[in-house]
């Protein structure tokens, strides 16, 4: 099966990698095709976006902390991609929106559907060719802006997209372009976590590590306030703008899967440490330094020196919210 993009320079649908209408070869570098070449963040004018190439591997600390090269260790995005292969099959083509480290690409091509990973960063999507090694020919890491999805008309099975819409100021002209992809009857899904029971003991030690954490969150956010930061949130109800579209989203439980997570401290703190937080591109990095010195300082004085070892607890099963265009 020919599978068909369309050329960036004349729009014409195109296999990969040269337009057969214009002759215009996509550029291919690290293993990305290169469909634009935008900012990697765009605050200002028409059609805002954030992207993540200030970010890159930090936006996942398990990159950092755990073995990031083993795709048995993609935990609910594995457990998604399985549940997707099992209802769907795999004869099948997948647009993963926003894609970023390739965290939920790399199981659906695993799983042997034709996947195309795209994101506007292009550090985020060198990661993924890293932890994918080059074991699936039916993974396809694309550079593209969301406004602008060089895809054609009903040419995708399924978009699936995780917490990217919220990083444009103009969700609707996106998930415009998810409705143009999407093949008559395709999906949207968006993958999400269910909480299992825990002991008394585990909750108890849950909600200590939330409060800490909400506690030297605060520390560093309240830093930032008194320093006139200003956030980069759009604070788009992009849901609503969902719902115009798209029928409520039915939920899909991934079968026999349970995780149990413990270092939501270490990791958050990673995050904040970094600045790997959408809300805080554009801002200096020397003031988000300061502001985690302090946090760290204050943390240090009323928990100790090993508060980042502070265990949470949680248990979960992963699911699939699945959304059908509207007739």
């Amino acid at each position: 099966m020919e599978h068909l993009f369309l050329c960036p320079k004349c729009k014409s649908k195109t296999p990969l990698p040269r337009c057969k209408s214009c002759g215009y070869e996509i550029p291919f570098e690290d293993s990305i095709y290169r469909f634009c070449n935008d900012a990697p963040v765009k605050l200002d004018g028409d059609k805002k976006y954030i992207g993540y190439d200030n970010i890159g591997e930090n936006f996942e600390p398990e990159v950092t902390f755990w073995d990031a090269n083993n795709t048995e260790r993609y935990g609910v995005y594995a457990a998604c991609a399985d549940t997707v292969a099992k209802k769907f099959g795999t004869h099948i083509t997948v647009l993963d929106l926003g894609a970023g480290l390739g965290t939920a690409s790399i199981p659906l091509a695993k799983n042997g559907i034709y996947t195309v990973a795209a994101d506007i960063s292009a550090v985020m999507l060198t990661t993924a060719a890293k932890r994918s090694k080059g074991l699936y020919d039916n993974l396809i890491l694309a550079q593209m802006n969301a406004y602008d999805i060089m895809l054609p008309d009903n040419s995708m099975d399924i978009v699936v997209e995780n917490a990217m819409i919220h990083l444009v100021d103009e969700p609707e002209l996106v998930i415009r372009e998810i409705v143009r992809v999407l093949k008559p009857g395709g999906k949207l899904i968006r993958y999400s976590s269910l909480g299992l029971p825990v002991t008394e003991e585990e909750a108890k030690q849950n909600a200590y590590c939330n409060a800490v954490l909400s506690d030297i969150s605060s520390h560093f956010h309240n830093y930032l306030d008194s320093h006139d930061y200003k956030s980069a949130a759009f604070n788009v109800d992009y849901n609503s703008v969902l719902l115009q579209y798209f029928e409520s989203p039915y939920n899909e439980q991934a079968e026999g899967f349970e995780e149990v997570f413990t270092e939501k401290m270490k990791f958050r703190l990673h995050r904040l440490r970094t600045g790997a937080h959408s809300d805080f591109q554009g801002t200096r990095q020397e003031l988000l330094s300061a502001a985690w010195q302090a946090a760290d300082s204050y943390a240090r004085q009323k928990y100790g020196n090993d508060y980042a070892d502070i265990k949470g607890f949680s248990r979960y099963g992963a699911v699939l919210n699945i959304y059908t265009v509207k007739k």
